[in-house]
């Protein structure tokens, strides 16, 4: 009787977590956690253990359902089971290890200079070696962060970068070498110690390069996440409020979402980045070099990216050093105001100067050491018109820049648009590496992609001839930058550069430019 009791409850207990969790569910949900614990760096041990109870269970069907998914999926299932059993096989054999040590020596005392390291005052620093472990970081393209050792004894740290044009990066960072030249020979520039914050840029091909990975910084963003996170407010906090007064914020007009926007800010203080700079110094007059110079590197690059006409920088993409406060922009590809000529979403700002930004600067706000700046800064820049109009009219009629300009859909979409706006998350909040411009997807094989580089090629070049065949749109982007380089920018009338830097900055704090901005520019921060 009671054998009988015991073996009839273990079959009502065991069907019924056979019908709670059936074959194509077991395996989806198997396959997914496995999957992400192996991405995280998990022992394949554990995983191959998993896994084998899942197999018993393959190999043993019992109920019709099961035999028809051993069936259609059984064979697959077990080709992978022993690829992963050579693999994990493979990982521990002892020649591996040898093999290892093979490969690292042969990138051992490489006579390659440094990326981004040579200085024609100093002596060269070659590539010592390269270190063997690199990180991937869980971002939209995934870059790996890697470490090269140089024959100085230092480490230089590199995001390695694909599918992404960093030519583009390279260029500007060019263009920004000259303008920090320029700079240190004018006394009032020189005395402040005003200069743009540079990092190397080294592009490997079309769609792949190295980024010189910038220490102890932080994104506008990733402060911001923490800050409230550790008063618990929620990262949303007034889009929640926007929300509140109209729920459908997407469908407002302009003058709706101006209103909606400034009750959002009225009722949120907006000072983040104010206690955090605040919270992480030492005393007080740390904070307040760390103030001066976050001010002043925020009034250069202003400045700088105005006139370069540089767009898309929504807080991931402006990095502040712990240390120095200094202001770090990142992703440079968006130039020559390519974001204000969007079809949806066009930008209206020449530069992000938002009531977040403005918090750190105390009492004076952008009327202090920010004006100042950006006056000293625009004066130099004036001064110096022919050498930067001589260096960025060949960048405008670059090829490079000439095909970036040629992507568009036949509806006149920017395809840097479309394609940044899938890495936003739902909350606007932009992922710090996601990549925006020339991304693409290997497909077929070798046949297939080479004759699609064949085809971009031709394009390339008919492109290429008709841009600097007089093209319109290159005339037009070099008449702008003449007129920002002269005082004419606003209106025919020459402005005095005190006048012209009062009116960029009306036009950056302005509400109603502010609130039409897309999402993911996150203009309430």
């Amino acid at each position: 009787m009671y054998p009988e009791l015991v073996e009839q409850t273990e079959l009502v207990s065991r069907e019924l977590i056979r019908i709670t969790l059936l074959f194509p569910e077991m395996w989806m949900k198997s396959i997914d956690s496995l999957a992400a614990k192996y991405s995280g760096g998990h022992d394949i041990s554990e995983i191959v253990r998993e896994l084998q109870s899942h197999y018993k269970r393959l190999y043993n069907p019992e109920t019709l359902p099961e035999y028809r998914f051993v069936q259609e999926f059984g064979k697959d299932l077990s080709i992978a089971y022993e690829s992963l059993l050579q693999f994990y096989k493979a990982r521990n054999r002892t020649h591996s290890l040898a093999l290892l040590k093979q490969a690292i020596d042969m990138y051992w005392g490489i006579h390659y200079p440094v990326p981004g390291s040579y200085n024609p005052d100093s002596n060269l620093t070659t590539i010592q070696l390269f270190k063997p472990d690199i990180e991937v970081h869980r971002t939209a393209q995934l870059p790996r962060q890697m470490c090269i050792q140089g024959s100085d004894g230092n480490e230089y740290t590199f995001l390695l970068k694909g599918l992404d044009d960093l030519r583009l990066d390279e260029r500007v960072m060019q263009l920004f070498g000259l303008i920090n030249s320029l700079l240190s020979k004018d006394s009032e520039t020189a005395r402040r110690s005003l200069a743009i914050e540079r990092f190397p840029v080294v592009p490997l091909s079309s769609n792949s390069g190295l980024i010189g990975f910038y220490s102890n910084t932080n994104s506008l963003n990733q402060i911001v996440i923490e800050n409230r996170k550790a008063v618990n407010q929620p990262n949303r906090l007034e889009l929640n409020y926007a929300c509140q007064f109209t729920p459908n914020w997407t469908t407002l007009t302009t003058m709706q979402k101006v209103e909606s926007f400034e009750y959002a800010l009225s009722n949120t203080p907006g000072n983040d980045l104010h206690r955090a700079m605040w919270y992480k110094s030492p005393n007080a007059e740390v904070w307040l070099e760390r103030r001066t110079n976050y001010t002043r590197s925020l009034a250069v690059m202003s400045i700088a990216g105005y006139i370069l006409g540089l767009g898309d920088r929504h807080p991931s993409n402006i990095l502040i050093h712990e240390r120095t406060g200094k202001v770090v922009h990142i992703d440079l590809g968006d130039c020559f105001e390519i974001t204000w000529h969007r079809v949806h979403f066009p930008e209206k700002v020449p530069f992000r100067l938002t009531r977040m930004l403005i918090k750190p600067m105390e009492v004076s706000s952008t009327d202090g050491i920010f004006k100042h700046t950006a006056n000293h800064t625009m004066r130099v820049l004036r001064a110096n018109r022919e050498s930067l109009m001589a260096v960025l009219e060949a960048f405008v009629y670059d090829p490079l820049v000439s095909w970036a300009y040629h992507q568009e859909t036949d509806d006149g979409t920017n395809t840097n648009y479309t394609k940044q706006d899938r890495t936003l998350s739902q909350d606007g909040q932009p992922d710090k590496h996601s990549s925006k411009r020339h991304s693409s997807s290997s497909t077929g094989g070798l046949g297939s992609s080479t004759k699609q580089s064949i085809s971009n090629n031709d394009c390339y070049f008919a492109d290429t001839k008709a841009w600097n065949t007089g093209n319109p749109k290159a005339r037009a982007i070099v008449k702008r930058i003449h007129d920002k380089l002269v005082g004419t920018d606003f209106s025919n009338k020459q402005l005095v550069v005190s006048e012209q830097i009062e009116k960029l900055i009306q036009q950056a704090t302005a509400t109603e430019n502010l609130a039409v901005l897309y999402s993911g520019w996150v203009p309430f921060w």
